[in-house]
């Protein structure tokens, strides 16, 4: 109940904040005016189906057309004064139909197939309901303030209708044979024929239609539909024949199925918009986007994406990159802020000049190789074969290929070597333990070389083409019956080594 006050209480919200779309100073309009035709069909005693229909000897589907005039008190209730006049018609058969239908109407005391037809007069009052806008549409707005995208326009709704009012007929009950009017015929057996009632007369009963729909909005003006709709009638004689203490017939209804077409108005000073097409909803996160967005303004003088009361340099020039505290960067601490520094990610470790870093230049010698050497002896063996001399080499966590931080200062000397040597060039060896597929550990070594590679090539700036990538799997691990945890460990590395030697 609380969700259905809400509703109301929203629909009937002032919707000058609707957006774009709605103007802030004048009303929506909430009136419109329908136009409807379609076809009837029949659940009542006399016909031969449920839902498919006959055709032969007679059409049990007929015509229907109408009018309705709606008011719209907010974005989901309406009140509605709708009519319709059509023709109702159903057919009974020897062959065809469902059997419970064919075996009925002799239950009923009719000694051959007949059919029924009406006129109907149908006017009502109904409760109009649009669906959309009491349970759909919001993840539409909050969709597009994610995405900070405009909100659509809505094309399709969903509505309903139940409503109270009179059904005027003439109900006449003829034979299939020759089109004459059946009369209740009186034999040996039913004398009195109190086993079958025809009813042949005007009449009126009370009549309560329930319909649901659907509608497409073709332009601010017009909108064209689909609807169903289920006539329950108070009254057994709508398809003329009626029940009595010795045989009951089953309660009359019957079915309007339309196509509409919808005209939406109201006074000269409303807008263009339809109440109905505006979800109520949506005019509240409006409102309560415009008061947050009021309510604290913060600025940032220098637009460096820290507002000015947190920003320790709040005049830095435009596109200055900056820390968490709005204080120009100087990655390299070099003396130069980034955006002056021609290399703002210059090594310590080589001289810098003019914020940049000093290399020497000239092809590797026999010499520069043995000071490689010297610098770092890596000499790991398994069993009695020694895998030769090596940078260094990084180890992974289990079915790991990020970067450890233990082995960041190893990844920092093969930087520093290969600065210092700008035509070296290094193979990368990735390997895996064995507790795996051979497929996916060759996979796991291959991304396990590509993480260190493109970590030197990020962070340093060695060009990618200096390093010469194999993945080997669980191949030639250092303990190739590893039984520990440790030996697993040592098992699971990349090894860094001269290539151009």
């Amino acid at each position: 109940m609380k969700a259905i006050f809400l509703y109301l209480g929203l629909g009937l919200l002032s919707l000058d904040t609707m957006g774009q779309r709605i103007s802030t100073d004048q009303l929506l309009k909430d009136w419109s005016v329908t136009v409807h035709g379609g076809i009837t069909s029949p659940m009542t005693d006399i016909r031969s189906y449920d839902w498919r229909r006959v055709r032969d000897p007679k059409w049990e589907y007929q015509y229907g057309v109408g009018a309705s005039v709606t008011k719209m008190f907010g974005g989901v209730f309406g009140l509605q004064v709708d009519y319709m006049y059509g023709k109702l018609q159903g057919v009974t058969v020897d062959r065809g139909g469902f059997q419970e239908d064919r075996f009925f109407w002799k239950k009923l005391g009719f000694k051959e197939p007949v059919y029924f037809n009406t006129h109907l007069h149908q006017p009502t009052l109904n409760v109009y309901m649009n669906f959309s806008n009491m349970f759909f549409g919001l993840n539409r707005y909050i969709r597009a303030n994610i995405k900070d995208k405009e909100v659509k326009e809505r094309r399709v709704s969903v509505y309903g209708k139940v409503g109270i009012g009179a059904l005027f007929f003439d109900a006449q009950v003829y034979k299939n044979s020759d089109d004459t009017p059946y009369d209740t015929d009186k034999s040996d057996s039913d004398p009195n024929g109190k086993y079958l009632v025809t009813y042949s007369n005007k009449a009126t009963e009370v009549t309560a239609p329930f319909a649901l729909g659907m509608k497409f909005k073709v332009t601010k003006a017009f909108d064209i539909g689909l609807e169903g709709r289920y006539n329950y009638v108070h009254t057994d004689k709508l398809d003329g024949h009626v029940s009595n203490e010795y045989v009951r017939g089953r309660q009359d209804k019957f079915f309007y199925y339309n196509v509409n077409f919808t005209y939406k108005f109201a006074g000269k000073n409303t807008q263009k918009e339809h109440l109905e097409w505006v979800n109520p909803l949506e005019a509240y996160m409006n409102l309560t986007d415009a008061k947050l967005e009021n309510l604290y303004t913060v600025k940032d003088a220098d637009k460096d994406g820290v507002i000015d009361e947190l920003d320790e340099e709040p005049e830095t020039p435009e596109g200055t990159p900056v820390d968490t505290h709005g204080v120009t960067l100087d990655s390299d601490k070099d003396g130069y802020p980034d955006y002056k520094d021609p290399e703002p990610f210059s090594s310590p470790e080589i001289p810098i000049k003019d914020g940049v870093n000093v290399r020497e230049t000239g092809k590797l010698t026999p010499e520069m190789i043995q000071q490689v050497k010297d610098i770092i002896k890596t000499e790991t063996k398994a069993g009695n074969n020694a895998i030769g001399w090596a940078l260094t080499m990084i180890f992974y966590d289990l079915d790991k290929d990020n970067i450890r931080p233990d082995a960041i200062p190893e990844l920092y000397e093969v930087a520093t070597i290969m600065k210092k040597y700008p035509d070296l060039k290094v193979n990368v060896k990735g390997y895996t333990d064995i507790r795996n597929t051979d497929e996916y550990n060759m996979d796991l070594s291959d991304r396990r070389v590509n993480s260190a590679i493109n970590y030197l090539v990020n962070t340093y700036g060695i060009a990618k083409s200096r390093f010469i990538p194999g993945h080997f799997g669980e191949a030639d691990n250092l303990f190739k019956n590893a039984s520990s945890e440790a030996q697993h460990q040592l098992n699971r590395r990349v090894e860094f080594s001269p290539a151009n030697y």
